[in-house]
């Protein structure tokens, strides 16, 4: 695998419900669609919709046709605040959705705040799930390990929300360094969504209004490079804080600094083998959740590390 498909394989799960764009059940559903026969449909990873539109997605997706084309749809189901009648939803959705084999829920995502109730919702969704729990960005350090460890202890993963539609919602490097390296040091997976539609940290629009506020993103290069960065030094030696290069990996907005081959990715004097990439995503960094696959796959492709069709 060269280290570009290691990066992007399945990296951007779909959120198009959500906003910024906000789109209605049918240009999603179509959406999604449309992006599984694309040229670079080797990016998409699953379909994000909420529990409470469950019933509402699966009548669009028979007004497609049952799935489309090709292989079944990944569902990730998002539980809100009614979370034990959304993970039913999901659980009934997933035996008896009616749609055969083109869909299937391979994930649930629910929020928790403390280690009794990650414990928990794990109690509920079955292990054949993956279930991604995130974790509350206003936790304080040690609140937020414990809410680690019960991940860890429950077999899950975590979830990181790096992200959102006002500057005040985008956490600092500093602070996604430490959820990744806290997660590195206790054998956490995770998963990250809102605020990655670009691949470099830059100044970006927020939204897609003409008088959207502008703020720096984090860029899911940057994220998931640290995220390998991570995983290496915390099997080395995993201090309490996270190592300086992994702060500045997550702060670097030069993109001419991140150079490609079929062999590496390379930054600023270290490297990142294609193998390692690929071991990071199976066991580690698995995905992002995007309202937009145009805007990664237009950087992607900005960058020269993807062709433009």
């Amino acid at each position: 695998m060269s280290a570009l498909h290691a990066l992007v394989t399945g990296l951007v799960d779909f959120a198009g419900l959500f906003a910024p764009a906000s789109l209605d059940m049918r240009a999603a559903v179509r959406a999604y669609e449309e992006y599984r026969r694309s040229p670079h449909a080797r990016v998409l990873g699953a379909f994000v919709v909420p529990a409470l539109r469950l019933e509402e997605f699966g009548a669009e997706l028979d007004a497609l046709g049952g799935g489309g084309e090709g292989p079944g749809w990944p569902i990730s189901v998002l539980a809100g605040e009614s979370v034990d009648g959304d993970i039913g939803r999901a659980l009934r959705f997933a035996r008896t959705g009616g749609r055969g084999p083109a869909v299937r829920v391979v994930s649930i995502e629910a929020r928790a705040a403390s280690a009794n109730a990650v414990m928990r919702l794990a109690t509920i969704v079955p292990r054949a799930l993956t279930l991604a729990i995130e974790v509350p960005p206003a936790l304080g350090r040690d609140e937020r390990r414990a809410v680690l460890a019960a991940v860890k202890a429950a077999g899950r993963i975590a979830k990181l929300r790096a992200g959102g539609v006002t500057p005040d919602a985008i956490p600092p490097p500093g602070q996604v360094a430490e959820f990744i390296w806290d997660c590195a040091r206790t054998g956490v997976p995770f998963k990250a969504t809102a605020g990655l539609h670009h691949a470099v940290r830059a100044e970006q629009r927020l939204t897609y209004d003409a008088d959207s506020p502008r703020a720096v993103m984090h860029g899911f290069v940057n994220v998931f490079l640290a995220a390998v960065l991570a995983l290496k030094a915390a099997q080395a030696d995993a201090g309490a804080n996270p190592p300086p290069a992994l702060v500045r990996i997550l702060e670097e907005r030069d993109a001419s600094s991140f150079t490609l081959d079929s062999a590496a990715i390379r930054w600023r004097g270290l490297e990142f083998p294609a193998a390692e990439i690929a071991r990071v995503r199976d066991e580690f960094a698995r995905s992002f959740g995007s309202c937009s696959f145009v805007e990664p796959v237009s950087d992607l492709e900005t960058l020269g590390w993807l062709p433009r069709p």
